[in-house]
């Protein structure tokens, strides 16, 4: 518990920091982040093989930067990126010919998690682009919901939710969702407040339930790779994306639901 607490104080000691300090030293610790979530994604799938695909990922890792460092991103260059991405990962089949070094299941997965990861990332620095409070709003709501659904669990947990994470409790779940949807719905009313009270109610409500839903995802996906934990940089925690799971599904959540109304 001591180190989860730790653990805990230190990403939020960071994230807050680099929010406060401004767009540019934002974009680089979500850039790191983003780096650092791409090779936890890559290593778990990889972890019994030899290093084959080093130059591929370090591929990946500058598709990211290129994704995070430029300011047009949502308005002229997405698709123009999704198709590099595309080129730079189904090409090197044709020149390794060998199914056993990389074939259509890896260059797709790396798509996947290339894509995946550095939209999400980019969401939040474009959020942190157009208003400080509007990038807070991710972390609050998700964190919130996470917490929340912690201490419920721990607390009054009694019916087992899902067989894809074994701590999960029914009770906890709805505790986590209330409390989010409720914590994120009185920040973003009376914080950023440009969008009617019955939207932000349903908006915080969806994004809550979608930072529950990330959590499971990125459960899934350790459980289908057997592993326990992303990495075991942060004391407590386990890796980034132990942490960023609900994160990344909610920015994604928030970008879509903005763009709609």
């Amino acid at each position: 518990m001591k180190k989860r607490i730790i653990g805990a104080i230190f990403i939020l000691s960071v994230l807050i920091s680099s929010i406060i300090l401004g767009n540019n030293v934002f974009r680089i610790v979500m850039t790191l982040c983003a780096l650092g979530s791409f090779y936890e994604l890559f290593s778990i799938k990889y972890k019994n093989k030899s290093n084959k695909l080093g130059i591929i990922s370090m591929l990946g890792y500058l598709l990211i930067l290129l994704i995070m460092f430029n300011n047009t991103f949502y308005y002229f260059n997405y698709g123009i990126l999704l198709i590099l991405v595309f080129f730079c990962f189904i090409i090197p089949i044709v020149f390794i010919n060998d199914k056993n070094r990389y074939n259509i299941n890896d260059a797709l997965y790396l798509i996947g998690i290339v894509i995946f990861i550095s939209s999400a990332m980019a969401s939040i620095v474009y959020f942190r682009n157009q208003d400080i409070y509007k990038g807070l709003f991710v972390f609050v709501l998700s964190f919130a919901t996470d917490v929340y659904a912690y201490i419920g669990g721990s607390l009054i947990g009694r019916h087992h939710f899902t067989c894809i994470s074994p701590k999960k409790t029914v009770e906890g779940c709805l505790i986590g969702v209330i409390m989010g949807s409720l914590i994120g719905a009185v920040y973003y009313y009376n914080v950023i407040g440009n969008i009617d009270i019955f939207l932000v109610i349903l908006l915080s409500i969806c994004l809550s339930i979608l930072s529950e839903i990330g959590d499971l995802v990125f459960s899934s996906i350790k459980r289908y790779f057997d592993v326990k934990d992303y990495s075991n940089l942060i004391p407590g925690h386990g890796g980034l994306l132990d942490r960023l799971d609900s994160v990344i599904f909610v920015a994604l959540g928030l970008l879509l639901f903005l763009n709609i109304i």
